[in-house]
């Protein structure tokens, strides 16, 4: 790699270096390979304490689903808009 000279940008924004690149795929291996344990252990949570265990799922989720960036600013929402009965499950009380 040549010697940094003004003018040149350097690395894309967002670019991982090689280190950062095989420390992930080390991690994802790692991971792989504790499978069985993992779901284990998150069965061992969720039957001692299902809020702990949604707190575990919650925390683990953030890493696999993308984080809603835009948010939707209309809030008019009328009582026709859905059916309450639906929604709150009355009959499940």
């Amino acid at each position: 790699m040549a010697k940094f000279e003004k003018g040149n940008e350097g690395k894309p924004k967002g670019a991982t270096n090689k280190v950062t690149q095989e420390a992930r795929e080390l991690f994802l291996i790692t991971i792989e390979n504790e499978v069985t344990h993992l779901s284990k252990a998150f069965e061992q949570v969720r039957e001692k304490s299902p809020k702990d265990y949604l707190d575990l799922i919650a925390k683990y989720a953030q890493y696999f689903v993308p984080k809603k960036t835009q948010t939707d600013t209309n809030t008019n929402l009328t009582i026709t808009d859905f059916n309450l009965k639906e929604v709150i499950k009355f009959d499940k009380l």
